[in-house]
């Protein structure tokens, strides 16, 4: 052996050292299989992927370009269709780019990939910043990642949410596009694109509100159109290594045909698809996913009992601040105890207004009415709404306050509207008063009275309103209609299509704007529909609390308030929620009407051309007066109380008529799970499978990367030695490779039989000059040892377990 001898350099066989000199060179005993070929007829052999420049035309062809554009833009759609922030037309752009990059870095074969990948990584970041600065937000590029970084760093400075989110889902759109680019053009695996695609799609109609049906068909048959044309590419290029001769007119014809039976198949799938019943989504399946959200929660800040494991899917909410500027709508609500106020008033129990919202985003009521404010010292006129002096009465009431309730702003309590109040006044909203405020603290003790007009419109004066949709004119010519417009009609973008279904189904036939908020109240009043409950489940963050009650069928006040005021809204009729007191109960011993903080409440107030603000109350056990009339109109009230709410377990009986579609009947639909859930937690599972692929890709393609421009035999026998020499079996500079060979195999005996097999090989394909029928064969060899060389790895690492012992 030559001094410096090694595994790569000239080791030769014993045999060939034997008959060197004799002219009789080392012949394995190989039988060719088919007829040699002269190498100046033999077709030149595919180029291996990465063993060139930069391929213009892509081998694949454009058309799964094409084919991977319709499903990237169909999940693309999906996303600006769930509307959580605007201007996200910007991800077309995003998406185009991704796959330009895309397709680009998966025909560079001279440079590493992991390089590649990360120049491509930020040129997305930069690209994703141009786009959200200079075309959807027109700021400059520097000022939007300063307040990126303010998100981060200082959440609590500025609300930069949305601006983050835009830029968040352009860059998740690039990164979606390229990232199937490269792996269709490059890795060509259209299955794990499929499942990623396919995963995201899936989280993303999970916050959608509205129908996809056409959308998934189009995605579906892109997607298996795709994964048919890259199969056909994987099988010619292996066809093609084998030394199969294709013209270009077989290859048209093959092509063809196969796409033709690819594409027949696809429509017969959904064809079948739309002939199974579908299975709506139901509300334990929309559980399921609640308490994965839950559980991540809860784990991540630390908010479970190891006492209660149970409670570690529940989902934690803070009860609603009900005195708040701003509402969250959550599963319970925070109420004073005890005595609040009492009061007297000149026509008997009353609803007292503090204050009011005109903004919901499907969780939350905020006041944006309320920027403008004005002081007024005590008996002041105030300014009102109400301009039909022959339907509004004068109503005086005097009120004293016990327990002034916790709140953001000195919110004074009084029938609206009030025109004069006796102590100086801050009034919200000018010129549309959303609320009443005292300038100074509120004490216990104190007293204060107001004078209000009261409507007195009967139901025959509110039946000559059509609706907005009858006679826009109507309203239009109302000298308030246009500020309230802009502020009385706001309604959340993803409200559900059950929320509209149901809305129609109310208000079939309604001949007014009153009939058809009758209906609506009358509905939404009926215990035997729905249900009064202070204690509810967890309002999940992708439902909005309309929906929410139309599936539980229980809330409280804010939840019916709330639904009213958008069904009303949806009609086109300027409509709010106030928050206060009801009338309370009667104490006969002091002749004071008295407000507990139980009587706290939420009702309906909307607007009439000429009439003002007239009450609604939806809520289950509480009602207005002379048919959901102001309780002014009446001397002898009849204060009533929410009915109870259900003993734990109970759950409410409702009507036998079927409910809107799409809704549940009755009980908590994140108490129990059904067999359907298994639909979903398949998704779960093939989430999960979906990303171990994607790690056997990325390993799959380190390994065949290795050595990729080595014959077959060479590259695996060194492949082997690579992976040998990180757990410690490092070949030594003077071990020939049968020496090497043989370490290997006392330290996986069980493959030793093909690490033999394959260091023979080594050794002739290295060093016996094989003719290329001889090279096939061992190649072919090289075939059938494969899969007793599968485990060598796993192998190798445990006997590095074992010998660190």
């Amino acid at each position: 052996m030559r001094p410096g001898s090694s595994i790569v350099e000239s080791y030769q066989h014993p045999a060939v050292r034997a008959g060197a000199g004799q002219g009789h060179p080392y012949q394995p005993p190989f039988q060719p299989t088919q007829s040699y070929v002269p190498a100046g007829q033999r077709q030149p052999p595919p180029r291996r992927q990465g063993s060139g420049g930069l391929s213009l035309a892509p081998a694949e062809g454009w058309l799964p370009l094409l084919l991977l554009a319709v499903a990237a833009y169909c999940l693309v759609y999906s996303i600006i269709a769930v509307n959580i922030v605007g201007q996200t037309g910007i991800l077309v752009w995003s998406t185009a780019g991704g796959l330009c990059v895309g397709l680009l870095i998966a025909k560079i074969g001279r440079f590493p990939q992991l390089i590649l990948h990360l120049g491509a990584i930020l040129v997305g970041y930069w690209f994703s910043i141009w786009l959200t600065s200079a075309i959807a937000l027109h700021v400059p590029w520097n000022a939007l990642i300063a307040g990126i970084g303010a998100a981060i760093t200082d959440p609590s400075h500025g609300d930069y949410s949305a601006v983050v989110f835009l830029f968040y889902l352009t860059f998740l759109s690039y990164f979606l596009a390229y990232f199937g680019a490269w792996l269709i053009y490059r890795a060509h695996l259209p299955w794990l694109l499929a499942l990623v695609y396919s995963s995201v799609l899936l989280i993303n109609l999970n916050y959608a509100h509205q129908d996809f049906s056409l959308t998934i068909a189009v995605f579906l048959t892109a997607l298996i159109l795709l994964i048919a044309r890259v199969q056909l590419v994987n099988q010619l290029a292996q066809w093609k290594q084998a030394g199969l001769y294709t013209n270009p007119s077989w290859l048209r014809s093959l092509t063809t045909r196969f796409m033709t039976i690819a594409t027949i198949l696809t429509l017969l799938t959904l064809i079948g698809g739309w002939m199974i019943p579908i299975l709506g989504q139901p509300a334990q399946g929309t559980a399921l996913w609640n308490d994965v959200d839950n559980t991540w929660n809860n784990v991540t800040q630390g908010r479970f009992s190891w006492q209660n494991l149970g409670s570690v899917i529940q989902s934690y909410q803070a009860p609603t601040d009900f005195f708040g500027n701003q509402m969250t709508i959550s599963g319970s609500v925070n109420l004073p105890s005890g005595e609040v106020l009492a009061y007297t008033s000149s026509a008997g129990g009353q609803y007292l207004a503090g204050f009011t919202y005109d903004h919901f985003d499907g969780h939350t009521w905020t006041t944006l009415a309320a920027n403008n404010s004005a002081n007024y010292d005590a008996d002041a006129d105030l300014p009102t709404i109400s301009d039909a002096p022959g339907t509004v009465a004068t109503v005086t009431t005097a009120v004293t306050l016990v327990k002034p309730p916790q709140s953001s702003e000195h919110y004074i309590f009084a029938p609206s509207e009030p025109m004069t109040l006796s102590v100086p006044t801050t009034l919200y909203g000018i010129p549309i008063v959303t609320a009443w405020g005292q300038q100074s603290a509120l004490t216990a003790g104190e007293h204060y009275s107001a004078t209000s007009l009261v409507s007195t419109a009967s139901a025959a004066d509110l039946a000559q309103v059509p609706l907005p949709a009858q006679d826009p004119n109507v309203w239009h010519s109302d000298n308030n209609y246009t500020t309230l417009a802009a502020y009385y009609l706001q309604k959340p973008g993803d409200l559900s299509p059950n929320v509209r279904q149901t809305l129609q189904s109310w208000t079939n036939g309604a001949t007014s704007a009153y009939d058809a908020l009758k209906r609506i109240e009358s509905h939404l009043s009926d215990t035997n529909e729905f249900t009064y409950s202070l204690t509810n489940a967890p309002i999940p963050a992708n439902v909005d609390v309309v929906d929410w009650l139309l599936r539980t069928r229980q809330g409280y006040c804010t939840y019916y308030a709330t639904a009213m005021t958008m069904m009303a809204r949806m009609l086109g009729i300027p409509t709010r929620i106030v928050n206060g007191f009801a009338q309370g109960h009667l104490d006969p011993q002091r002749h004071v009407w008295v407000e507990d903080g139980n009587d706290a409440h939420s009702w309906v107030q909307a607007y009439f051309p000429d009439y003002g603000w007239i009450n609604f109350d939806p809520t289950p056990g509480y009602s207005l007066n002379q048919n959901g009339q102001n309780p002014a109109q009446t001397s002898t009230p009849t204060p009533t109380r929410p009915t109870p709410t259900p003993p734990k377990g109970h759950t409410p009986q409702h009507n036998s008529h079927p409910a809107s579609p799409g809704s549940a009947t009755g009980g908590d639909p994140s108490s129990t799970l059904s067999s359907e859930t298994l639909l979903l937690s398949g998704a779960i599972v093939l989430l999960l499978c979906s990303l171990l692929v994607l790690l056997f890709a990325l390993i799959r393609y380190w390994w065949n990367s290795l050595y990729a421009k080595s014959p077959p035999i060479p590259a695996m026998f060194w492949r082997i030695s690579y992976i040998a020499a990180l757990v410690g079996l490092t070949p030594r500079p003077s071990q020939t490779p049968y020496e090497f060979g043989s370490r290997l195999c006392r330290a996986a005996p069980r493959q030793a039989p093909s690490i033999w097999r394959l260091t023979e090989l080594f050794v002739r394909e290295r060093w016996a000059g094989l003719r290329p029928e001889q090279e096939q064969h061992a190649e072919g060899e090289l075939t059938r040892l494969r899969p007793g060389l599968r485990g060598i790895v796993v192998r190798l690492l445990w006997w590095k377990v074992a010998r660190n012992r």
